[in-house]
């Protein structure tokens, strides 16, 4: 970070945005701002190894040489700091300290050491807000899931979707287009994330065909999901390694089969499945290791879907849910950036679909909270045994929320 004089070149930019950013600069109307500029030194220096130690002694304008030295959360509580504020905060000492080229291998580290103090510093909640109010860390509310789901491309996070801080709610809608060989799937949806506690999801999948005797082919699935965030915190909860946990459900329904009216095929349950609609039951644990700048999620999935339920649920191959494991990790290059990889289990229950596991390798970026791209390359075995090809290719999703 430069030594001490690098620590001050940024805790003076440091202080310099949040004195002029709207979302927090009324709470330090009445400090001492160049003490409060020392004190941020003194901490920042703590935290890098420096020779320095933070005392936390602290006193605003209206308590000069009154009263005793107050702690960390004593400090604080004059403030009213929201959660909102608090990652307002966060995210200002992340631009500056990019601003003074700092690598963000360096500056993670930083935000793990200060990350677990929201509880102290924030000591304000205004309940549930009627207006978005876009406060969680950039990038922590992942991006929208094959199924609607927050979370990565192929598999639900614990992670609530969008930006609503424990005070807020947020809402976005996605469009997800993956091309292979031979097939194309899209996916539209929206959904919406309250209080970072419940996120209801709901998604339409498009699935279609390319190659001859199958180019007419369209299959259409409607997508209900829920999830509820049960414990810990991905992000602020960087001293233990309690991951963030949620459970979900999602109910999916075929809409039936297309252009294959000539051979007489309609339904699903026509290709052997046993019914055209089900439920998929998954945990989700996720956890946000910020000195290792990596993000690293488990998704355990009870379910007896074919190909996520495009080609139905149950078979000849076996009708019982089954528990699918799922796995991602990505790499938080800065953050706006992340590179990624996931793969999902999958069951084998239909006879004319040797389904396999699906993988996929991603970069996403958030240029903004209102906007996430992830673009991905990704293998997703055989679809039916009619077509041989392993199929794979490039899966690009666009999100856009409040």
């Amino acid at each position: 970070m430069g030594g001490k004089e690098g620590i001050k070149k940024i805790t003076d930019t440091f202080v310099a945005l949040i004195t002029s950013d709207p979302r927090i600069k009324e709470s330090f109307n009445d400090f001492d701002i160049p003490q409060l500029n020392q004190r941020l030194q003194e901490q920042f220096c703590e935290f890098a190894g420096g020779p320095c130690k933070y005392s936390g002694k602290y006193r605003d304008k209206t308590m000069d040489g009154v009263g005793t030295v107050r702690d960390m959360k004593s400090v604080h509580i004059d403030l009213k700091i929201t959660n909102a504020q608090f990652n307002a905060l966060a995210e200002d000492l992340q631009i500056a300290m990019e601003q003074h080229g700092v690598p963000s291998s360096v500056s993670n580290k930083l935000i793990a050491k200060l990350a677990p103090m929201q509880r102290d510093i924030v000591t304000a909640s205004p309940g549930v807000q009627s207006k978005p109010d876009m406060g969680k860390f950039l990038a922590t509310g992942g991006v929208s899931q094959l199924e609607g789901a927050g979370g990565g491309g192929l598999t639900p996070w614990a992670l609530i979707t969008g930006y609503g801080s424990r005070d807020s709610w947020a809402a976005n809608a996605h469009y997800t287009h993956v091309k292979t060989q031979d097939y194309s799937l899209g996916t539209y949806g929206v959904a919406v994330g309250v209080g970072d506690r419940l996120e209801l999801s709901l998604a339409r999948q498009d699935f279609k065909g390319s190659l001859a005797p199958l180019n007419a082919l369209q299959i259409k699935q409607d997508i209900v999901g829920l999830k509820v965030r049960l414990l810990g915190d991905a992000v602020y909860e960087q001293d233990v390694w309690v991951p963030q946990v949620a459970v979900g459900i999602m109910y999916k329904k075929n809409k039936g089969i297309g252009g294959l009216g000539a051979l007489g095929v309609t339904s699903v349950t026509q290709l052997g499945a046993k019914d055209d609609s089900g439920y998929d039951y998954y945990v989700s644990a996720t956890k946000v290791l910020f000195e290792q700048s990596l993000l690293v999620n488990g998704t355990l999935r009870a379910t007896k879907a074919n190909q996520m339920g495009i080609l139905g649920f149950g078979g000849d191959q076996g009708d019982h849910a089954k528990l699918m494991p799922e796995v991602s990790v990505a790499y938080l290059i800065n953050r706006k950036l992340a590179l990624g990889a996931e793969y999902r289990h999958k069951p084998h229950n239909l006879g004319v679909d040797p389904e396999k596991a699906y993988y996929d390798a991603f970069v996403a970026w958030f240029p903004t909270r209102n906007v996430s791209v992830t673009a991905a390359y990704a293998h997703l075995g055989e679809i039916t045994v009619f077509n041989k090809k392993k199929q794979k290719g490039w899966y690009l999703s666009v999100q856009t929320g409040f």
